[in-house]
């Protein structure tokens, strides 16, 4: 009797040790299942993060693009400048907001300046210009998430080239005397066939005149350099 007793206390020992284990495996698998899920979980959100700062960053950009071609184009009006002028000083403007770089927390963001390779421009037959490309660009989150690239397109409503045609077109003209003899009835002439265009024109003297666009809010002054 004693016997089997002992041997039902061993066996009851054994499993309860055997339950104990199981236990402990189960909980393991569990909190590495667990464990896994949330790190599955973490990377997700770290990749849907990355992308999303760089697409703010993508959309930053291009409206700085935008911008810069807007503000080339108003300083090449005021000094009477050419197309190349607006190309180099826009790629410039451009540049500056690249140099400042970003702050966001837990990226490294890198973006290289843009070149003639990186950064095209084009100018329209309504003498408005686009200016379109791709910059190479890493976002990088500190689980090692990242995004590639940034892709650029902008175009404003200036039409600078229009006007520095029109320009020097009605430059010309005032130094025809035959055909220009009144310049105020000339100035109200331009003034009438250029309107649907939306340009305005005030003539100061046969050296000197500026043509304004009513929809972009932009100027250029033409005058006698020689």
């Amino acid at each position: 009797m004693m016997k089997e007793q002992s041997g039902s206390a061993a066996m009851l020992a054994i499993f309860t040790v055997f339950v104990i284990l199981s236990g402990v495996v189960a909980l393991n698998t569990f909190e590495s299942g667990y464990v896994r899920q949330i790190n599955t979980l973490q990377q997700r959100i770290a990749v849907d993060t990355t992308k999303a700062v760089a697409a703010v960053v993508e959309a930053e950009l291009n409206d700085a693009l935008e911008t810069a071609i807007a503000a080339a184009m108003f300083e090449a009006g005021k000094e009477n400048r050419s197309k190349a002028f607006v190309e180099n000083l826009l790629r410039e403007y451009f540049n500056q907001r690249i140099d400042a770089g970003w702050s966001y927390s837990n990226f490294s963001i890198s973006v290289l300046r843009s070149d003639e390779n990186s950064l095209h421009v084009e100018w329209l037959p309504d003498g408005g210009l686009r200016a379109y490309g791709y910059l190479n660009a890493l976002f990088e989150h500190v689980t090692g998430a990242r995004a590639y690239g940034i892709k650029l397109d902008a175009e404003i409503a200036p039409r600078y080239g229009r006007m520095q045609y029109i320009a020097g077109l009605v430059y010309n003209q005032l130094q025809d005397t035959t055909k220009v003899q009144d310049i105020k009835l000339f100035e109200n002439e331009i003034n009438k066939e250029y309107a649907a265009e939306c340009f305005s024109f005030k003539i100061y003297n046969r050296a000197s005149f500026t043509v304004y666009e009513l929809y972009g809010g932009r100027a250029i002054t033409g005058e006698n350099e020689g």
